[in-house]
C-alpha cells in the first residue's frame, strides 16, 4: 500500500492498493459457514497476479474511490472478495492504520455477509493474505486456521509453468448456485453433504501434492474437485465447460476444473509438461480468453 499526503492545489491519490485475486485448487464449498460450522472446511488456494487496484483519495467534493480489474465479468477468481478487501485496506489506509490480514479476511467476508452475499470465505483470505495456503474453517464467527504453503521455487515455477486459466465465456451467478445447494443440504440431502465432505477433505491430499511437487496427483485432485461439483449441481459443469474440458484433455492436460461455485467463469488445466502451448492453443480455438498469471507473493504478518 502506498499512501500520498500532498494537499496542493491539483488532488493526488492519497492511498494506492493492489489485492491479488485467487484460483483454487481443491475444496470449495467446504468453506460455507452452512456447511463449515457444522462439520469443518479445508480449502487450498493460491492467490495470482491478476490483482485488484484501487485508490482512495479526499478532495472538495469528498472521499472519492477508484478501482480497476483487468478481468472478465463473473471470472469467479474471488474478485468480489478482493474489491472488498481492497476497499478495507484503502479507508484504513487513509487514517494510517493497517490491520492484520486475517483481521481484513474477516471483515471483508462479514461485509459481504451484511450485502446479502452467500458464499464463503476463501476468496477473502486468499486476497488478504496472498501466496499459498491451506486454510481450515469453523463457521462464520470464526477466523479461519491459516497454514501457508511454503513450496519450494522449483515446484512454484513447474506449476506455473503447466497451469492454463481461460476464461470460459460463460457467465453465471455463484449465488444462484449456492441457493440452490444449501437448501438442499438443510434439508438433509445425504448425497450434498457427502459430496462437500469429499470436497473438503480432497484439500488435503492437495496440500500434500503441493508440499510433495507431485503435480500428477495434484491433476488428479483437480478433476475430482470438477466432478464433485458435477454431483452437487449438473448445472455447476454447464456443456460449454465439458466442451472446453474435453479439449483440453485431448490437447494434454492432465487435470481441470472450474474456479470458484463453477457454473461458468473462468477454467484451471493442469498440463503435462511441455504440453502447455498444445493446451492453450486448443482452448483458443474454441473461443476461450487465455489469463496468464504468475503466483502473488504471501503479505507479511
Amino acid at each position: 500500500m502506498e499512501r500520498s499526503t500532498d494537499r496542493g492545489h491539483e488532488p493526488r491519490w492519497q492511498v494506492t492498493v493492489r489485492v491479488p485475486t485467487r484460483i483454487d485448487f481443491a475444496g470449495g464449498w467446504s468453506d460455507v459457514p452452512a456447511f463449515a460450522a457444522r462439520e469443518g472446511g479445508a480449502v487450498v488456494n493460491a492467490a495470482i497476479t491478476r490483482y485488484v487496484e484501487g485508490r482512495a483519495r479526499w478532495d472538495e467534493g469528498g472521499l472519492r474511490l477508484e478501482y480497476d480489474l483487468a478481468l472478465p465479468p463473473d471470472a469467479h477468481l474471488g474478485t468480489s472478495g478482493a474489491i472488498n478487501v481492497a476497499w478495507l485496506r484503502l479507508t484504513h489506509g487513509l487514517i494510517g492504520d493497517t490491520p492484520p490480514p486475517t483481521e481484513l479476511a474477516e471483515r471483508a467476508f462479514r461485509l459481504e455477509k451484511l450485502l446479502g452475499e452467500a458464499g464463503g470465505k476463501q476468496d477473502q483470505y486468499a486476497a488478504a493474505l496472498g501466496g499459498v495456503h491451506l486454510l481450515r474453517f469453523s463457521g462464520a464467527e470464526a477466523s479461519a486456521e491459516v497454514e501457508p504453503l511454503e513450496l519450494p521455487e522449483a515446484t512454484l515455477r513447474a506449476l506455473e509453468a503447466r497451469c492454463v486459466l481461460a476464461y470460459s465465456g460463460v457467465s453465471s451467478s455463484s449465488g444462484d448456485a449456492h441457493e440452490r445447494v444449501w437448501e438442499r443440504y438443510r434439508r438433509g440431502e445425504g448425497e450434498v453433504g457427502k459430496t462437500v465432505r469429499g470436497l473438503r477433505d480432497s484439500a488435503y491430499a492437495a496440500r500434500d501434492a503441493l508440499l510433495a511437487g507431485d503435480l500428477e496427483a495434484l491433476a488428479e485432485v483437480l478433476t475430482e474437485n470438477r466432478e464433485a461439483a458435477r454431483r452437487l449441481d449438473a448445472r455447476l459443469v454447464p456443456p460449454r465447460l465439458d466442451e472446453l474440458f474435453e479439449a483440453g484433455h485431448r490437447a494434454g492436460a492432465l487435470g481441470s476444473k472450474a474456479c470458484g461455485a463453477g457454473g461458468g467463469g473462468c477454467l484451471l488445466f493442469l498440463c503435462t509438461e511441455g504440453r502447455r502451448a498444445a493446451v492453450e492453443g486448443a482452448l483458443s480455438e474454441r473461443g476461450a480468453t487465455l489469463l496468464p498469471f504468475a503466483f502473488a507473493p504471501r503479505v507479511a504478518p
